[in-house]
């Protein structure tokens, strides 16, 4: 008896290993299904980029205002420890514009000047001012909340994700792609590792870890349990081979989530204490070309990171490394507010946070 379950046991294993050599000689092609979806409305298209530069600036007033009740700290007082000179709310909202835009302090300081009216900032500032404003602690809360409040529109509607991971230029000579790994002291990107949901394409959580070449399965954990906490609920994660393993898997089943993730050679059946690795591996075998629809739903990260690059097409700017990373943080939030006004008026998503 205990012969025959081990013969079983081996058959399935030598199935696994065939599938997943075929899949890697190609002999196992992804077949994309046939869309039933209509085409582009172009009208409406042409009405979100019409748009898109209005829906910033109300987009950027009413959310950070929002922000700033939420947190409370329109009760603050002026002396609280870590509060700027000028109402955070304000720097907040100059940060955002300055990114939108990808200009410099100085060009930036104008910028503020023509839109303050329209942000609801009663006084200008240097560009001085702007410059420290990425260190201010009250700042960076206001940043941190307007990106939670970037996806209430989404919240009840996404249900599968994606993490992936790339690089920021730190420099208009850099290209993430090709030069990736030839700069050897690391200087030349800034690491991003996002996770997305794969059918609007907003980033629900986001990391940047201080050694550019950092792998990104380590971060999967604290993405993923971000993402948890901000979703109604999480059908799929699916992600590239650098995930695979079956702790991740058990992350992904914790949050009632189903894990695809591309298959390595060499990997077997054995559950040791994962039943979700098991169950992927066995869905994989009962249906390669289902498994492999469900796994290729992350193209539209990749699509949403090409998305983020072109939207912002100027280097980090910033030299200390803790500045850098809250500019590229502020990048994401934009990146977001910019999906809504697409949703918004391509897919009649409202925007909860806009006042009236």
């Amino acid at each position: 008896m205990n012969k025959m379950k081990l013969m079983a046991k081996n058959i399935q294993q030598m199935r696994l290993d065939a599938f997943i050599k075929g899949l890697k000689n190609k002999e196992i092609k992804y077949v994309p299904k046939e869309s039933s979806s209509s085409k582009i409305d172009w009208s409406k298209y042409d009405k979100a980029q019409v748009n898109e530069l209005k829906d910033m600036i109300i987009f950027i007033k009413d959310v950070v205002d929002k922000a700033v009740v939420r947190l409370s700290l329109d009760e603050a007082g002026e002396g609280s420890r870590g509060r700027p000179p000028y109402p955070p709310e304000d720097l907040a909202k100059g940060i955002l514009i300055q990114q939108y835009f990808g200009v410099s302090n100085r060009v930036a300081e104008g910028f503020v000047d023509l839109f303050k009216e329209k942000l609801g900032i009663e006084e200008s500032f240097s560009y001085k001012t702007l410059e420290r404003a990425y260190d201010y602690p009250h700042v960076a809360m206001i940043l941190m909340e307007v990106f939670k409040m970037t996806q209430d529109p989404v919240k009840d509607k996404e249900t599968k994700f994606s993490p992936d991971g790339t690089g920021i230029p730190n420099s208009i000579k850099g290209n993430w792609e090709k030069d990736s790994k030839s700069d050897e002291d690391g200087k030349g990107f800034t690491k991003m590792i996002a996770m997305l949901g794969t059918t609007n394409q907003l980033i629900s959580a986001v990391r940047f870890p201080d050694n550019p070449y950092a792998h990104e399965s380590p971060y999967f954990e604290s993405l993923l349990e971000e993402t948890a906490e901000t979703y109604s609920a999480i059908d799929q994660i699916s992600g590239d081979a650098a995930y695979l393993s079956r702790d991740n898997c058990d992350l992904v089943e914790s949050v009632g989530g189903t894990p695809h993730f591309y298959l390595k050679e060499g990997i077997t059946l054995k559950r040791e204490g994962s039943w979700a690795w098991t169950d992927m591996l066995l869905d994989f075998m009962k249906d390669p070309q289902q498994w492999l629809r469900d796994f290729h739903s992350r193209s539209n990260v990749e699509s949403g990171f090409s998305t983020f690059k072109r939207g912002f097409l100027a280097p980090l700017r910033k030299c200390i490394h803790r500045r850098r990373k809250a500019e590229a943080f502020a990048r994401v939030c934009d990146y977001n507010l910019k999906r809504v006004s697409r949703l918004h008026h391509q897919e009649g998503l409202p925007v909860p946070w806009v006042a009236g």
